[in-house]
């Protein structure tokens, strides 16, 4: 049940001592509409209390259901012109509906609902430091715009820069060093047998193997999921992205005229775009195009899959800030790496200087809408620190890398506070 929030208990207890008072004078009428004349607060969030004013309720809240978008909200009380409802998780905007036995009353107007991100730490104590463990007892350094990515599982993968390692988290927070002995060289092998130079990016694909860059070894590099790593490729590889329909890997190479590259099964790579500033990182959505984070000019790159035409542009080339809006008004500063979700979503994470500037405006993920490619702040601000919470009451340092679960949730590595963050949408 519902819990009531203190700041709301003197307007529940008017309802409940005016219901008290008026239970023997009103009743529902089977025969009349139920009318919705009005609510308020006209917008919010899960657990916001909503008063509806109206006519031909029940005194009897056993018999009453209310909607919010079609999802059942809880009511908390009820007087002969009113209903006080709490708005329950993930409910969206739309109608609110009120019912009693089989009757029902539509709003006018729709409920605007405002969805809100918690932020948490799954994993790291935020000191430079290399510990596996769970929570806060495991230790990161990334040291470097690290990325990661997760499996059908929930398992997440990190590449690891300065530890030179590739860490596993599990869903509940526990990480262990999947490959990676630290020494700062180059070797085949199983778990810590195997060693890394400068892992940057990770991706996995259906089967659940993990690919990770080494753009100081030159190499791209298949790790199984018992931490045996073997070589795809000499390639001088940053973000990598995957297509998840056949496993088809890109890269791109992060020169100042640079390019990206579809990596064939004999193990070259075919030069598909050319003529980008600094491209940092790829995503592949459900149609195979491709979205490419060109760090120089602070936009986001649409090819179309197969031509690798352009297709949209998000952000304005060369002018850099942390604003919202359209794709031709909207402005990055700087991003670094990109995923998609099941929708085709896209989530940019936004501070992309080599040192993790502090003074970048983008301390947050950004959110872009597929299709209308409106942008948003998903989490975080403008601001660098390191704060759990709740909307802008996060706060990130440099954040480098971003996926998203088939739930929804959303893991970020968060570079200058050497932490995996969560957040979840409620």
């Amino acid at each position: 049940m519902k819990h009531i929030r203190y700041y709301f208990l003197p307007l529940l207890s008017i309802l409940v001592f005016s219901s008290c008072q008026k239970e023997e004078t009103f009743k529902h009428d089977a025969s009349s509409p139920i009318v919705i004349d009005k609510f308020t607060p006209a917008a919010g969030g899960s657990g916001t209390e909503v008063l509806i004013y109206g006519s031909n309720f029940s005194p009897d809240t056993s018999r009453i259901t209310v909607t919010v978008n079609g999802v059942k909200a809880y009511v908390e009380g009820v007087v002969e012109d009113r209903i006080l409802v709490v708005v329950p998780r993930k409910a969206g905007t739309g109608k609110i509906s009120v019912t009693i036995d089989g009757q029902a009353g539509v709003s006018k107007e729709d409920f605007n609902y405002q969805t809100s991100y918690v932020v948490s730490t799954l994993a790291g104590n935020g000191s430079a430091g290399y510990a596996d463990g769970k929570g806060l007892a495991a230790a990161f350094n990334f040291g470097n715009r690290c990325g990661l990515d997760i499996d059908a599982d929930g398992n997440l993968y990190v590449a690891e820069a300065e530890n030179r390692r590739i860490r596993k988290v599990a869903p509940d927070g526990t990480v262990t060093t999947l490959a990676g002995s630290g020494k700062n060289e180059y070797a085949e092998g199983k778990g810590m047998e195997a060693s890394f130079y400068l892992p940057m990016d990770v991706v996995v694909d259906k089967d659940g193997n993990i690919f990770t860059s080494d753009p100081a070894a030159w190499t791209i590099r298949k790790i199984t999921p018992d931490g045996t790593t073997s070589l795809l490729g000499w390639f001088e590889a940053w973000g990598i992205g995957i297509d998840k329909r056949d496993g088809t890997l890109y890269y791109t190479d992060g020169k100042g005229s640079g390019s990206v590259y579809k990596v064939k099964p004999d193990g070259s790579a075919d030069q598909i775009i050319t003529g980008l500033s600094y491209p940092s990182d790829v995503a592949v959505d459900s149609k195979g195009n491709l979205f490419v984070v060109v760090n120089g000019n602070s936009i986001i790159q649409e090819y179309k899959y197969g031509t690798w035409e352009k297709g949209v542009t998000i952000g304005q080339s060369g002018a850099t800030g942390l604003v919202n809006g359209a794709a031709s008004d909207a402005k990055f500063e700087y991003p670094w790496m990109i995923a998609t979700d099941t929708h085709d979503n896209l989530y940019v994470a936004g501070n992309g200087t080599w040192d993790g500037s502090s003074v970048n405006t983008n301390q947050c993920i950004r959110f872009i809408a597929a299709g209308t490619w409106q942008v948003s702040t998903y989490t975080g601000g403008s601001t660098a620190g390191f704060a759990d919470g709740t909307g802008a009451a996060a706060l990130f340092n440099a954040p480098t890398g971003v996926t998203v679960g088939k739930d929804g949730t959303v893991y970020v590595v968060d570079r200058k506070n050497n932490r995996i963050r969560k957040v979840i949408a409620e």
